[in-house]
């Protein structure tokens, strides 16, 4: 546990002293697991969006408490259900086993019928597993609420 934590917090430093100019390319299989993750969403299919994490993935959504494993990740991903995502990936990094990926999203939906678009950042960790790469840890924030 500590050595994952240790690795994680060292590719975290590494990206944010690189800054969006020094952002490096992202590696593919991080890209497809983000394209993999919107086309889920945007289906409605929150049990594949849950497939995406691994079995003690912990969602951090901002102002509410965590998120653990896929069973509460579908079942809470169900309260967009109408919402179409669109997420961009500035920057990405694997080392071994570990990795990260961060950017941008727009949120487009309605609640209580009222249209909203809510804008913000998110932030990735995520492990090689036998399935492939899974989402580990994922946090984000709102930039912007119209």
């Amino acid at each position: 546990m500590r050595r994952t934590l240790t690795a994680v917090a060292s590719i975290m430093l590494i990206l944010g002293s690189a800054g969006i100019a020094g952002a490096q390319e992202t590696p593919a299989p991080l890209d497809e697991l983000i394209d993999l993750w919107e086309a889920a969403f945007n289906a409605g299919d929150y049990a594949a969006v849950a497939g995406l994490y691994t079995a003690d993935a912990k969602r951090m959504p901002p102002g509410e408490d965590l998120i653990n494993g896929p069973a509460e990740i579908t079942e809470r991903s169900k309260q967009f259900a109408g919402f179409k995502i669109e997420l961009n990936t500035y920057s990405g990094l694997a080392d071994g086993d570990l990795g990260t990926s961060w950017g941008t999203y727009k949120l487009v939906g309605k609640i209580e019928g009222t249209p909203v678009t809510i804008e913000g950042r998110w932030m990735n960790a995520v492990k090689k597993t036998s399935d492939g790469w899974k989402i580990y840890r994922d946090i984000w924030h709102e930039m912007s609420r119209m």
